[in-house]
């Protein structure tokens, strides 16, 4: 029903001025085919066929990484602009230290040693001195900021890489399953109480991707990534008449990793974040084309198939963002609810901006890992944990490693 209401709704976004013909045909391709994959819904856990039955097993890992700050903070209007905004965002960022946080994500890594890792929110954050205002016109009256800095001020997956290498663990990035999201340019500034400058104004480049990580004892195939044909436009007033426009795009890639004697086909995403307060908000139908383009495009494989990421859904049947509903409809199996042990919520979201509140402050579970398996499998017991929301999992300065806690599955079916 969730997902059926949301389409209901999507004739809305037809209407909006950010959206050009090509992205209204795909809209309207979505609206017309949502209910074809419902029929072929069914139970992952396929019954064994008749041959001798062998046990094939995976261990994947999910985790958003966190840029550092609540991004939304932009559409705050700060009493300076825009620009002031920025400047603060970027220095809750500094505030939250990712160089530190990697060093205690690489430690939960070294306990589990997952075979895939899929990472979200792998930021790359770049600077430019001073600004160069470098802007151009839309056809809708818009300015679009050309994101052209440089100057490397932190790289998310460099700094991971390199903490999981200082404690003896490979892991390969697995380049063609990188996808290379939003690419976002915006000027920055300090200002004193009267709004005068006090700093040289600065242009910082936020670069998003979602990285797949495999250990390297383990052979890869056909790494493919995408971004999703629609996703949601941004506004930003910043000046009277001016306002800076951009996409922020999202997207998934996906690899056949083989372990043992059977190769898996694992897929990492991150969906569009959606409104949990209103049903019938436009980012909620934005997020069930981005489930419904994901499903069409990874769903059919012959090899059995993890699809892992932030969804930005949940379970519960009170949340009215629809990916977790589609996941499931499409005959997607969570893997959570068959996991062995003590009843657990599972929540993985979300830690204070900060990230140092004392306990753990999550509410819900939006950090998922689906499968669907061949139809001559048998899913045995496995194992799945929560992972970074422990007092010891902390950095050595007291933070969460993320505002979502990671999520450590392990897979074991009978072919």
């Amino acid at each position: 029903m969730r997902y059926i209401f949301v389409v209901m709704e999507a004739a809305e976004l037809l209407s909006h001025r950010e959206f050009d013909m090509s992205k209204r045909i795909n809209i309207l391709f979505y609206i017309i085919t949502a209910g074809l994959l419902a029929p072929f819904a069914g139970n992952a856990q396929a019954g064994p066929g008749n041959g001798p039955a062998e046990v094939a097993k995976i261990e994947v890992m999910t985790q958003n990484l966190y840029v550092g700050a609540n991004v939304f903070r932009l559409f705050e209007p700060a009493p300076c602009g825009p620009a002031q905004s920025v400047f603060e965002l970027f220095e809750t960022v500094k505030a939250t230290n990712f160089p530190e946080r990697a060093e205690a994500i690489a430690d939960i890594v070294q306990r589990n040693k997952p075979h895939v890792i899929g990472l979200q929110e792998v930021s790359l954050i770049r600077s430019q001195t001073p600004a160069d205002g470098a802007i151009v016109p839309n056809p809708d009256g818009t300015f679009t900021y050309v994101p052209n800095a440089t100057t490397v001020e932190f790289d998310y997956l460099e700094l991971l890489v390199n903490a999981l290498g200082a404690r003896g663990l490979d892991y390969v990035v697995v380049a063609g399953a990188t996808a290379e999201d939003a690419d976002v340019e915006l000027p920055m500034a300090s200002f004193d109480d009267e709004c005068n400058l006090t700093s040289i104004p600065t242009d910082l480049r936020l670069s998003d991707r979602d990285v797949i990580l495999v250990r390297g004892d383990l052979v890869t195939a056909n790494a493919m990534n995408a971004n999703f044909s629609v996703n949601l436009p941004v506004v930003v007033p910043v000046a009277p008449g001016i306002d800076l426009a951009f996409e922020f795009t999202r997207g998934f890639g996906a690899v056949d990793v083989t372990v043992g004697k059977y190769t898996h086909r694992v897929v990492n995403t991150h969906l569009e974040v959606g409104d949990r307060s209103d049903p019938a908000s436009p980012i909620n139908a934005i997020q069930f084309f981005q489930a419904f383009e994901l499903v069409n495009a990874v769903t059919g494989t012959a090899l059995p198939l993890t699809v892992i990421g932030d969804f930005n859904s949940s379970p519960s049947p009170l949340d009215p963002r629809p990916a977790y509903a589609l996941m499931t409809l499409s005959g997607y199996l969570d893997l959570w609810n068959v996991r062995q042990g003590p009843f657990d919520p599972g929540f993985t979201c979300c830690q204070d901006e900060a990230l140092r509140n004392e306990a753990p402050v999550l509410d819900e579970r939006i950090d998922l890992v689906f499968t669907r398996l061949p139809g001559d499998s048998e899913l045995l017991p496995i194992r799945s944990d929560v992972v970074g929301v422990r007092a010891n999992e902390k950095t050595v300065s007291g933070m969460w490693p993320s505002d979502h806690a990671g999520v450590v599955t392990t897979l074991k079916f009978k072919r």
